[in-house]
């Protein structure tokens, strides 16, 4: 798999790790990210909440059609399951 470039803000105090330090916790962020950032993750835990159709779905179609919008719907909500 192709590392993923990102901008990461890691507030460190300077003192504290030394230059190897802090890019293992790097590199540990960015693996943890990889992980969480795919569309299976996501179904595992968002829900959609459609309060116009008084529906919940987590199925992955159509949170995939939710994240792919431009502009969101009035009362449509992408919600954490816990």
């Amino acid at each position: 798999m192709k590392p993923v470039e990102r901008d990461l803000l890691i507030l460190l105090h300077e003192e504290r790790y030394n230059e190897q330090q802090i890019q293992y916790a790097v590199k540990q962020i960015s693996e943890m990210l990889t992980v969480v950032e795919t569309m299976d993750y996501l179904c595992a835990v968002m829900e959609v909440v459609d309060c116009n159709k008084s529906r919940v779905s987590s199925k992955r179609s159509i949170l995939e059609k939710v994240f792919s919008r431009k502009t969101q719907r009035p009362f449509e909500f992408v919600v954490h399951k816990n």
